[in-house]
């Protein structure tokens, strides 16, 4: 193997590694009680205690009920926290969907190509906490300060997390 083939080569396998660990680190669980948005009975968005996004199924409808009881949402808030969840959910099948896609298509695609998909998984991301976080501060207008203190802490699009989904 030629010094530049095998540069081409390490090039190319190493930013196929970062782009399966970009997208290993977006599917880790957040390490946080409750049940999880993809993965069912673990901790936080992605999962922790059950199989979660990797794993084959996920679970949006028992973790935005988890936190529709914890923030005790009355029924005069209920159109608002469904415009919420709807929007939670909808990101969440259309990561989902991007995430699957780039995983089927790394295996073929050139380093350029592979480039591309990072950066378009990165936009995509971006906007899908755009999304989130405007709905977000959207239904925090309906919520009484003890809600809102709690929700500042739980809900995805205003939680803090450290790193990638709550990774130190």
């Amino acid at each position: 193997m030629t010094r530049t083939a095998a540069r081409g080569f390490l090039l190319t396998t190493t930013f196929a590694a970062l782009a399966f660990a970009a997208v290993v680190a977006v599917a880790q669980p957040a390490a946080r009680p409750g049940p999880g948005m993809m993965g069912g009975g673990g901790p936080g968005m992605m999962g922790g205690g059950g199989p979660g996004m990797m794993g084959g199924y996920w679970n949006t409808g028992t973790y935005l009920d988890a936190l529709k009881t914890q923030l005790a949402i009355t029924p005069n808030q209920e159109p608002a926290w469904k415009e919420y969840a709807d929007t939670v959910s909808g990101v969440g099948e259309q990561m989902q969907g991007l995430h699957q896609t780039m995983f089927e298509s790394m295996g073929t695609a050139s380093w350029q190509e592979r480039r591309n998909q990072m950066n378009q998984m990165f936009e995509a991301r971006q906007q899908a906490f755009a999304t989130v976080h405007a709905a977000a501060t959207k239904l925090m207008s309906t919520l009484d300060p003890a809600q809102k203190a709690k929700a500042q802490s739980i809900l995805p699009g205003l939680a803090f997390r450290r790193g990638m989904m709550n990774q130190p």
